[in-house]
């Protein structure tokens, strides 16, 4: 399937493009280390799917991991590119209508305990990955932009359809496209606070749909390779 060879088919690509650029001048003081970082942020997203009793929709939340490697040699025009995987959990906390075990599901008109409890609750558990760049005209703020692609799980409570077991309909797995943007703000050598939005786009999901998660997620990222505001290493 096309689509799940996307991430690899993009990362191979952007190396083999990366790999014959010329190199530039590092200072000595930070050959040896890597250019990575690694964060844990805190998200909200809305899933643009599902309803409370209300017909409201609720933001789930979760934990996110970012793991960047920031490419040095590369040409000018190129500075601030990198490579980026990111890995999310989400699930809705608490005992709302798309919670697992929240008694909506053949509830129709009923209330609980008067139906049967949802089989399943709303989960989201993603994996990306793609390019990151960040602009360093400023000291201490960097704007950034990614594009990813990537594979995600979701588990949902059930509907009116069965797999042939008879088991309700309640997990889905898709490959997935993103788009984000978001800053960061430099408080040390190594440590930078990140707030981003992402928007992803599921194709095909419950028939012929496109399901278009998005939100927000502050965080906080440690490189191991230090940056200098003067030293053009980037």
């Amino acid at each position: 399937m096309v689509f799940r060879k996307a991430p690899v088919i993009l990362l191979a690509a952007f190396l083999i493009f990366i790999l014959p650029a010329s190199s530039q001048v590092i200072p000595a003081a930070q050959e040896g280390t890597l250019p990575l970082s690694v964060g844990l942020g805190g998200s909200s997203y809305f899933p643009n799917y599902g309803v409370d009793a209300n017909r409201h929709r609720r933001p789930i939340e979760g934990g996110t991991l970012w793991i960047d490697w920031q490419i040095s040699h590369v040409p000018h025009y190129l500075n601030g590119i990198g490579v980026e995987a990111a890995a999310r959990d989400l699930s809705l906390w608490g005992p709302i209508e798309l919670s697992k075990g929240y008694g909506d599901y053949n509830c129709g008109t009923s209330v609980p305990p008067n139906c049967q409890p949802n089989p399943s609750g709303l989960r989201f558990d993603t994996a990306e990955g793609g390019l990151i760049y960040r602009w360093h005209r400023y000291a201490r703020i960097h704007p950034l932009a990614k594009v990813l692609a990537g594979f995600g799980s979701m588990d949902f409570p059930a509907t009116s359809a069965h797999y042939p077991s008879g088991r309700p309909y309640t997990h889905d797995t898709r490959n997935f496209f993103a788009a984000d943007a978001g800053l960061e703000y430099r408080i040390t050598h190594r440590i930078d606070i990140r707030a981003e939005y992402e928007y992803q786009f599921w194709p095909d999901f419950l028939g012929h749909n496109w399901m278009k998660p998005n939100g927000f997620t502050v965080g906080a990222l440690y490189s191991f390779k230090p940056y200098y505001p003067h030293a053009h290493h980037y």
